[in-house]
């Protein structure tokens, strides 16, 4: 998706008609536009109290398509997950795939990388060596906020619903949290693509909800945030799964009760986190945040790693424990940042 750029270009403002001021538009512009006499054009004020134009024609913008080509070269299928997923952010609506003899059997493991990374990505057509995907969302009908919050709820429940194979080793709990995760990446990813947008399109900015370009890093931060705190709650899970019948066997009912409280703690964080997304800011509130997770659910992470050994554990079930201890601290590390970066918006939008 190129960008065309202008030099700046001076335009004196004209009196017409006794009150009305115009100002006319640039002739290289409105040739790249294909604007003509009688179209209409949007006249969007800024938070920064400049104009935005843009011609009405081009608020349904035509769908960008992209060739892939996968050759030898992208049999590996994490090498064309990646291509993939790069044309996806890049804002690309349509992607033709065209495999050769050598790469044919990947066909399958794209469509489930379709079906499970990405939202509003259709199969639209499938030949023998041809697949044609193509995005089905609409810019405009996404509100950033709206992701983050939803995004938010799952990872929030992931922690909460963790306590009960923690406690008790419920494999099927365990795996429906992994499961989980690829809606996390569903709206990881769509927030990603609608960030890059919002960047290079000031229409699309002032349709998505972020009222300051500032912002952007922010919602980034916490995308990533949300998306990495989830990564350990499967981390826990997947430990939980692997371990099978001897996770009841190798953690003490002491122990296992111990993580389930530091869960709660992270849920209790990040659900908190999650109310000021939803409302207006409480500075003091994130703070509290902030400090809990520093001083409170450290000191608890580090006493409880520090008396492992007082329950005499295998070798296997004290590596597992500090996994597990590690990433319910990790969790809450990823909520703090959350609230962090909460802390700027508020700074940005109402400092």
């Amino acid at each position: 998706m190129s960008i065309v750029k202008f030099e700046p270009e001076t335009r004196r403002v004209q009196l017409t008609g006794g009150a009305t001021l115009i100002v006319s538009l640039p002739k290289e512009w409105t040739r790249q536009v294909d604007l003509k006499p009688g179209d209409e054009v949007l006249v969007i004020p800024q938070p920064d109290l400049s104009l935005l134009v843009v011609p009405k024609k081009m608020v349904k913008a035509p769908l960008l398509e992209s060739s892939i080509n996968v050759t030898q070269d992208l049999s590996n299928i994490d090498h064309l997950e990646r291509v993939l997923l790069a044309h996806y952010l890049s804002g690309y609506d349509v992607f033709r795939l065209n495999f050769d003899l050598s790469t044919l059997n990947l066909k399958k493991q794209v469509k489930d990388i379709v079906r499970r990374k990405l939202t509003g990505v259709e199969i639209i057509e499938e030949g023998r060596n041809t697949l044609v995907i193509q995005n089905l969302v609409n810019v405009p009908d996404i509100n950033i906020k709206d992701i983050i919050v939803k995004l938010g709820k799952t990872v929030v429940g992931m922690i909460d619903d963790l306590r009960t194979p923690i406690e008790n080793g419920d494999k099927a709990i365990a795996s429906d949290i992994i499961e989980r995760d690829n809606e996390v990446d569903k709206f990881y990813w769509l927030l990603n693509r609608q960030l890059k947008r919002v960047l290079v399109s000031k229409h699309a900015l002032s349709l998505s909800g972020i009222q300051d370009p500032r912002s952007i890093i922010e919602y980034a931060i916490i995308n990533k945030s949300l998306e990495r705190a989830a990564d350990h709650a499967v981390k826990i899970a997947r430990e939980i799964v692997n371990l099978g019948d001897k996770y009841i066997l190798i953690m003490p009912q002491e122990l296992r009760q111990k993580f389930s409280e530091l869960l709660s703690k992270d849920s209790m964080i990040m659900n908190n986190v999650g109310k000021a997304m939803t409302e207006k800011i409480d500075m003091r509130e994130v703070n509290y945040i902030i400090d809990t997770v520093k001083y409170e659910i450290r000191s608890a992470i580090d006493s409880l790693d520090s008396s492992l050994m007082n329950y005499n554990l295998t070798t296997q079930a004290a590596a597992s424990a500090r996994l597990i201890l590690d990433s319910i601290y990790r969790i809450a590390e990823y909520a703090s940042d959350v609230g962090e970066a909460l802390l700027n918006l508020a700074i940005e939008q109402f400092g």
